[in-house]
């Protein structure tokens, strides 16, 4: 004679299917996060190679340039995605970079006068930096490469 009884294996199966499920989305809510995290260190990489490209800038002789780009020594910075264009603010005489996606926040950078309005990106900023006199004191202009 056979026992007649409950199978437990369904339930293990069943079982299975939602721990793996649970895995799963766990898992891409991690790498959700991560991602978003990295975009954040790169645009906070970029706020401090920018503001120490312009002090560089600024400390050498008048009508020093310097550029960054894909075919100069100096390369382009890199920014977010998700930043399609830097804009250039003047607030209280002091230059402010605002970039194009409002979850980033703008930064006020010293001794730095933009000749451009904006300057569009693809996940990098090529630009001009160029040591200048401008109405007696010395300012780092910014201009399009």
């Amino acid at each position: 004679m056979e026992k007649r009884g409950v199978s437990y294996e369904p339930f293990i199966y069943i079982i299975i299917v939602i721990v793996a499920g649970l895995v799963f989305i766990f898992g891409f809510q991690q790498i959700n996060k991560l991602n978003s995290l990295n975009e954040q260190v790169i645009y906070a990489e970029f706020q401090s190679d920018f503001k120490k490209a312009v002090e560089e800038a600024y400390s050498k002789n008048q009508g020093s340039v310097m550029t960054f780009s894909a075919q100069s020594s100096n390369k382009p910075l890199r920014l977010p995605k998700s930043i399609e264009r830097i804009y250039f603010e003047v607030v209280n005489g002091e230059t402010m970079i605002v970039p194009s996606d409002s979850k980033y926040h703008g930064f006020v950078v010293e001794n730095l006068r933009a000749e451009a309005q904006n300057i569009k990106t693809n996940g990098q900023a090529s630009f001009v930096l160029e040591n200048r006199v401008v109405e007696g004191e010395t300012k780092v202009v910014l201009k399009n490469v």
